[in-house]
């Protein structure tokens, strides 16, 4: 019994060694530290983008936010671009005024972002804190600031440099800060004034993923269709003739004819004709007498 309890003690003893080593040989050889306050919440966006290098991978790994902060998002992948957090599992504990994210890192691009309710706000006025502590060094710390809309005297007691206006329309500083050891903790904080409560992307513009031109899928061309359309108007004015024309054939056929009398056959009265050379009466329409073939005489001649 007292072997099993020997063999239990020294494997122990081994093991840790062994983990303090691995613990030892991770480090983030470059750190992006985005700060967005005011952006789709009132308080400040933080967002980590890190590149750990580390003797293999998986390899278990603790990251540290304030304790009151809202976790939003753990991706790990291959490359920043093919992060995910697709079955990704991982565990948080307080850890005095931190809250600590443990998760088992299968490659070297990792993601955090988190909501940091610290944003101080009195009246106009606004202030804030930031602070980064973790247990693996850094080889590069960069930070990226992003200066809400309508915000004016932006100040920092971190150098920045100003990056002006992305395609988002929207101003950032940013500062080159470098190595941070293990261990040691990094902090700045930032000040602005802004008249109202009106969220950064409330004012954003939606912005085309490409240029858009006469090739863009979905996208009509005038100097393309206009020849189609010409056409279709000339088909159109061609039916529309046709038709008119139709109507009015029928319109006209279907007026009644008036029957046309001479006005001699009309106003012609009843006449007696006899014959000048013995008096025998004469039909109408003879033109010679019956009797003798005397030449009738009529009245209109």
């Amino acid at each position: 019994m007292r072997k099993w309890i020997l063999m239990v003690v020294l494997s122990v003893c081994l093991l840790f060694p062994t983990l303090a080593t691995a613990q030892a040989s991770v480090s983030i050889r470059a750190l992006d530290v985005n700060l967005w306050p005011e952006y789709d919440q009132p308080n400040v966006l933080v967002i980590y983008h890190m590149l750990v290098e580390a003797d293999s991978f998986p390899v278990q790994m603790d990251f540290r936010i304030p304790v009151n902060a809202s976790l939003h998002t753990v991706a790990i992948g291959a490359t920043p671009e093919t992060v995910t957090d697709q079955g990704l599992e991982y565990t948080t504990r307080a850890d005095g005024d931190w809250l600590v994210i443990s998760a088992l890192v299968a490659g070297p691009a990792i993601q955090l972002e988190y909501y940091d309710s610290d944003l101080i706000k009195e009246g106009n006025q606004r202030s804030f804190s930031y602070e980064w502590s973790s247990d693996y060094a850094v080889e590069s710390l960069a930070v990226v600031l992003q200066q809400p809309f309508s915000a004016e005297k932006f100040t920092s007691s971190l150098l920045l440099k100003d990056d002006g206006l992305h395609s988002d329309g929207m101003q950032y500083y940013s500062s080159n800060v470098g190595a941070v050891p293990a261990g040691e903790r990094f902090s700045f904080q930032i000040g602005y004034e802004k008249d109202s409560d009106s969220l950064s992307v409330s004012r954003l513009e939606v912005q085309p993923s490409a240029p858009v031109d006469e090739n863009t899928p979905g996208r009509i061309s005038l100097s393309n269709t206009l020849p189609y359309l010409l056409v279709g108007l000339g088909v159109l004015m061609i039916l529309g003739g046709l038709i008119y024309f139709w109507q009015a054939g029928r319109f006209t056929s279907k007026r009644p004819r008036r029957r046309s009398h001479s006005r001699a056959e009309s106003d012609a009265p009843d006449v007696e004709h006899y014959c000048p050379q013995c008096g025998t009466r004469a039909k109408a329409g003879d033109r010679f007498c019956r009797t003798c073939g005397a030449r009738l005489r009529h009245q209109e001649e």
